[in-house]
């Protein structure tokens, strides 16, 4: 009887992120990921016990992905707005990648779909402190707007919202200015 095909974790998040984005969220099963690495569905219960725990590994991969690109940015400059607006643009650039996996990030179908408090705690300590430089006074709510803003321009983006006509890249730009100056206006 020939040994069962063992599945690397990178190997089953690259299927589950490639049929998410291809097919949607709800054609992320179990047996269609199976499928995909080439084993059968049971083999992958010892990666997850059901298909929201298959997204939660796209969406980990995905806030990783992002914790990454935002810890380069903050090592990388000591001006907070330049760090946050660096993740804004980060986020947009992750949007326009895999738009299904960013959407795990803010609206799963589930809260055990969406990314686990471990996977966003980077993200949310390099995003709060940079922010507490900004607006001291409630780095939480600042966060949570520049967040609100970058991703609900970025699934407008993604669903055709901007249809006026304009330059959508020089609208995030001047977006994101006027969001960061508002943030940081204590007045």
């Amino acid at each position: 009887m020939p040994a069962p095909q063992r599945v690397s974790a990178g190997a089953l998040v690259r299927a589950i992120h490639t049929i998410a984005e291809r097919d949607g969220v709800d054609a992320v099963t179990m047996s269609a990921v199976a499928a995909a690495v080439g084993v059968r569905a049971p083999s992958l219960y010892k990666h997850a016990a059901n298909r929201h725990e298959l997204l939660r590994l796209a969406a980990d991969d995905a806030a990783g992905e992002l914790s990454a690109e935002i810890a380069a940015l903050a090592e990388g400059s000591s001006d907070p707005r330049d760090v946050l607006a660096g993740a804004a643009r980060a986020l947009r650039a992750l949007a326009a990648r895999s738009p299904t996996v960013t959407t795990l990030l803010f609206c799963a179908p589930a809260p055990p779909a969406g990314p686990s408090p471990e996977a966003v705690a980077p993200v949310m300590t390099t995003l709060l402190g940079t922010m507490g430089t900004l607006a001291p006074d409630d780095p939480l709510s600042a966060a949570r707007t520049l967040t609100a803003w970058a991703y609900g321009f970025c699934m407008m983006e993604q669903n055709g919202g901007f249809r006026q006509g304009g330059d959508v890249d020089a609208a995030f730009e001047r977006g994101l200015e006027i969001v960061l100056r508002g943030l940081g206006d204590t007045r």
